[in-house]
């Protein structure tokens, strides 16, 4: 494959070359350094082949970090394709992912090498890149030529207090405390039975989106004036197909006479926490999201989850929603995120807000 051009940082530089890498003929050797240096060896391939081979605008790309003087490369970086509706615009982005650069050449020249390169590159396919970076990386890709942006946010709903409890209060204590906190919350919230309307919305767990979803993101809120990547049944789809570390499941709330989805919320389980990794209702959103959000606090309760964990990063007035759905925020930043564009791109990002969640991220 042809080398990129990388500008050496000091002399002596010149060792490192970055190139495309082959998804098939060089696949064992992306797969090594992926293994070696991000971990979950298990989960590797199964990354190469969903998130690479089968991206569902086209085939995303790979670039390897070489050294000269060694027959295996020493760094690599992924590029994927990503569809991002910036208020009426339909635009292809590029996602930056998989960044890792070997232990024996962890040093801040070869991963800029690297990062400087498929920058470059990126912008002249795309005009806007964008990633969630491990925060050790932080450092590299901003001098790389990236802003740094906040990100998302983990926001957090406690639906059984009594395990938040201080440890040395009795047992008998915390179940009573516990139980009158509960209550006070549910209350506060809008938890109980009562206060939903019976007959309004129905509310189910499917496996699958269908074409149902499609009509909801037709109606996405805010969609002059925010930015968001496309949530339409395909990308759904593929994004949270059955993996097998990752189990998800679909809560939709719906009209009960058409069917008609107002919102759903992609949801994985992790021992007593309800794991939020995508959620849209239709507009307005001020209408139907608390609905959506209430619906699934109750639901999590039943099941016996403790708490609701989300992450996301939104305009505003979202927070506000989530805030009074009892959703608190425990992590400022918990997820950063890096954007790039080219000086050709011909949008001003700045009057739009992000509406991310972790459907967003390569993983």
């Amino acid at each position: 494959m042809p080398a990129l051009q990388a500008v050496p940082e000091q002399p002596g530089q010149e060792r490192y070359r970055v190139e495309a890498a082959s998804l098939d003929a060089e696949a064992e050797e992306i797969v090594g350094l992926w293994s070696d240096n991000l971990g979950h060896p298990e989960r590797r391939a199964t990354k190469l082949d969903w998130f690479y081979r089968c991206n569902p605008v086209r085939r995303a790309e790979i670039f390897l970090l070489r050294d000269v003087c060694q027959p295996r490369a020493v760094g690599v970086t992924g590029l994927a394709c990503r569809q991002l509706r910036i208020g009426e615009r339909l635009v292809e982005a590029g996602l930056m992912a998989d960044f890792a650069v070997d232990a024996h050449h962890r040093t801040l020249f070869p991963a800029l090498t690297l990062q400087r390169s498929v920058l470059q590159l990126g912008l002249r396919q795309y005009g806007l890149l964008y990633g969630f970076p491990n925060p050790k990386s932080l450092p590299v890709v901003r001098r790389a030529g990236y802003e740094v942006l906040r990100g998302m946010s983990r926001y957090v709903r406690v639906l059984r207090t009594r395990d938040y409890l201080p440890r040395w209060l009795p047992a008998g204590t915390r179940v009573v405390a516990g139980q009158a906190l509960d209550m006070l919350l549910r209350l506060r919230h809008g938890l109980l039975p009562r206060l939903f309307q019976p007959g309004a919305y129905s509310a189910a767990w499917v496996d699958q989106p269908d074409a149902r979803f499609n009509a909801l993101w037709a109606t996405r809120p805010g969609n002059d004036r925010q930015v968001m990547g496309i949530r339409d049944c395909a990308f759904l789809a593929w994004r949270f197909a059955p993996k097998p570390w990752h189990r998800y499941r679909f809560f939709v709330v719906s009209k009960p006479a058409t069917d008609q989805i107002l919102g759903y919320a992609v949801c994985e389980s992790d021992g007593g926490v309800l794991h939020v990794r995508d959620l849209l209702a239709a507009g307005p959103e001020g209408r139907n999201l608390p609905i959506l959000l209430r619906a699934l606090m109750r639901e999590a309760r039943i099941q016996g989850h403790r708490s609701v964990s989300l992450e996301l990063m939104c305009p505003a007035e979202t927070v506000k929603i989530l805030t009074r759905a009892g959703l608190r925020q425990r992590e400022h930043s918990s997820q950063p995120m890096i954007v790039a564009t080219s000086k050709e791109f011909s949008l001003d990002l700045q009057p739009y807000a992000w509406y991310l969640t972790r459907a967003d991220v390569d993983e």
